[in-house]
């Protein structure tokens, strides 16, 4: 004997069934797209950013070079007009790597080479004076390239974490404290889809006024978000949704244990 828990389901049942789980796909599919286009607006934004002001920065790095190898080489050195030159060519060489995509660690690990290949033909104990001087400038342009974000200090494109190097002075101010906030994060998140308005973000997180400002302020003054001075809404940054990611791989792995 059949009971009434037997019947199937009537047809429209199924359907609204079936069309609940294409709706849920389709946000889900839409919330990735959204996602993928904010990162394209940042991207976009770094790659104006840095060729609006590449050449004009590179210039001002060879010259900075150029006045202090020529202020702080050994003065009384037969050798020492020649050793400006070639350190003047090997600076403005290396500054122009500034200008690529990308700089990997094998190409910077090769100029290093070619400077202690060089110091080996040093002749007198005055020479270090001036390798010490060129070593200086060199990884002032390997910081600098680092500060752009074209250069990875690791030969594994900095996939593999290295314990030793965590910085907790520099990671708890600017990474730990600013993401330490259930409201801070949840904007954080809602701003990996698409920008939002003052206005929205209170919404979404039920804070006002100076409250919402101070949660705001703590996620611009590390770098997190930014704001669009010409619309004044907020977006996400490289660095926020790096953060973003780290979190969700940690989670990942973590969240079960």
């Amino acid at each position: 004997m059949e009971t009434a828990n037997s019947n199937p389901e009537p047809s429209y049942i199924q359907e609204l069934h079936s069309i609940k789980e294409e709706v849920t796909t389709l946000k889900s599919e839409f919330s990735r797209f959204l996602q993928r286009a904010n990162q394209q607006h940042i991207e976009g934004m770094l790659t104006e950013m840095r060729q609006n002001f590449m050449k004009p920065m590179v210039d001002y790095i060879c010259e900075d070079a150029n006045e202090r190898m020529h202020n702080n080489m050994t003065r009384d050195c037969g050798m020492r007009e020649f050793c400006e030159t070639a350190f003047r060519d090997f600076m403005q060489e290396t500054a122009g790597l500034i200008g690529r995509g990308k700089v990997g660690a094998e190409t910077v690990k090769q100029y290093r080479g070619k400077l202690e290949e060089l110091q080996k033909e040093a002749k007198t104990p005055q020479c270090s004076k001036c390798f010490s001087e060129a070593t200086d400038l060199f990884e002032k342009q390997v910081k600098f390239m680092r500060s752009l974000q074209i250069y990875e200090d690791r030969e594994d494109g900095g996939k593999k974490g290295d314990i030793s190097e965590l910085q907790p002075e520099k990671m708890v101010p600017e990474i730990c404290e600013p993401i330490a906030n259930k409201q801070r994060l949840l904007m954080l998140k809602a701003l990996s889809g698409e920008s939002k308005t003052f206005s929205e973000l209170s919404k979404l997180t039920g804070l006002r006024g100076g409250n919402l400002l101070f949660h705001l302020q703590k996620l611009l003054d590390t770098g997190m978000i930014l704001q669009r001075s010409e619309r004044g809404d907020y977006i996400i940054t490289r660095k926020g949704y790096s953060t973003l990611q780290g979190l969700s791989r940690i989670y990942s792995e973590i969240g079960d244990v």
